[in-house]
């Protein structure tokens, strides 16, 4: 990527793209809680208890039938960026010769 920029900015560009890695783990994280709380809202339409309110003799929580989707769904949002990011990839002219 730093061949593409000219000398005044090849350092603000790349300090862009390494800062777009933290952002990442950022907006990751909020996929992550907005997903899991949409499920614990149709956990508790189901009147499912949560684990930490169960009898100790009982292992095993009820969970809601979609809650599976879950990890499905973080999964799938997390291709999006990843998938845009090989696309534009393969599109970027490959490196002149030296």
């Amino acid at each position: 990527m730093a061949e593409f920029a000219n000398k005044r900015t090849r350092g603000a560009f790349i300090a862009g793209v390494f800062s777009m890695q933290g952002f990442g783990i950022l907006m990751s994280s909020l996929v992550f809680m907005i997903v899991c709380s949409i499920f614990e809202a149709s956990a508790n339409k189901h009147n499912l208890e949560k684990p930490s309110e169960l009898a100790l003799s009982v292992n095993i929580a009820l969970i809601p039938p979609e809650s599976d989707m879950a990890w499905r769904l973080i999964l799938m949002f997390g291709a999006i960026p990843a998938s845009m990011t090989y696309y534009w990839r393969m599109k970027m002219p490959e490196t002149a010769r030296y």
